[in-house]
């Protein structure tokens, strides 16, 4: 992981402050040292009324003060980067991204991409990621499409189970019981057909097989209990193979009561 910040300072608590600044005045030598340049770089920043260390709130005010950034923070935990804030604001020249360590300090994420990309994958491939939603991407065009569309949404992250955990419905109360459930499954054949040699320069779908209808099923469950269970199979044509299993449905729905005779 690459990180860019001062080495904490007790007096002031001012890592927020030297963080941002950093992120505009990046150095491969000695990132933590507070030098006279970066102090420069502090001064043409808005930090007017702001306490330190600076709170959630405290970074709103950041934003609406220095409207060319905007300022996201991770917090990292068990080898797990945990996404505390995102900011709500999506036109700006500048973003910076931080890490907050768990004694409050701030420090520079220089690389984002390293930090991210190693709890995804084993590939070195740099990659763009959107906080919005977490997903990532090789271009930065791609990522700025898609960037307007999840600016419409609410902020999504997907949360998975831990290893060995089961998941299972709890809320019954907010279920439906119905007095008939109709279970149906298709089925075909695949045979293989032949076609035209594609052009590999171009982009191709290439077809080679063909599913032809062969049967279906249903499996019946009436008031809790299993009813009946059959099976057809059969040769017909495709329209003609439709309109049969309209009526076979059709007919399950009159046994039931829940059709009258001339409505189907």
């Amino acid at each position: 992981m690459k990180f860019q910040s001062e080495k904490k300072n007790k007096k002031d608590n001012q890592c927020f402050k030297w963080s941002i600044a950093r992120a505009s005045n990046l150095v491969k030598i000695h990132p933590e040292r507070i030098t006279k340049q970066l102090e420069e770089q502090a001064e043409t920043l808005n930090f007017d009324g702001m306490a330190f260390p600076v709170s959630w709130k405290g970074i709103d005010k950041f934003e609406k003060q220095n409207p060319k950034i905007l300022v996201n923070v991770l917090g990292y935990e068990e080898k797990n980067n945990l996404f505390l804030r995102i900011s709500e604001m999506t036109e700006k020249e500048r973003e910076v991204n931080l890490l907050l360590l768990e004694d409050k300090h701030y420090v520079l994420i220089n690389d984002l991409s390293r930090l991210l990309t190693i709890q995804m994958t084993n590939h070195t491939e740099k990659r763009l990621f959107c906080f919005r939603c977490l997903n990532s991407f090789t271009k930065k065009e791609v990522l700025d499409r898609h960037r307007e569309y999840c600016g419409k949404h609410d902020f999504v992250r997907i949360t998975m189970p831990e290893k060995g955990s089961t998941l299972k419905f709890e809320n019954h109360k907010h279920s439906m019981r119905v007095p008939i459930a109709v279970y149906a499954d298709f089925e075909c054949m695949t045979k293989p057909i032949q076609s035209c040699q594609p052009n590999s320069e171009h982009s191709y779908t290439e077809q080679y097989q063909k599913h032809e209808h062969s049967g279906f099923c249903f499996y019946i469950v009436y008031d809790g209990k299993n009813w009946n269970r059959f099976c057809i199979q059969n040769n017909l044509r495709m329209k003609t193979w439709l309109k049969y299993f309209v009526r076979v449905f059709g007919t399950i729905l009159k046994k039931f009561g829940l059709l009258k005779l001339n409505q189907w």
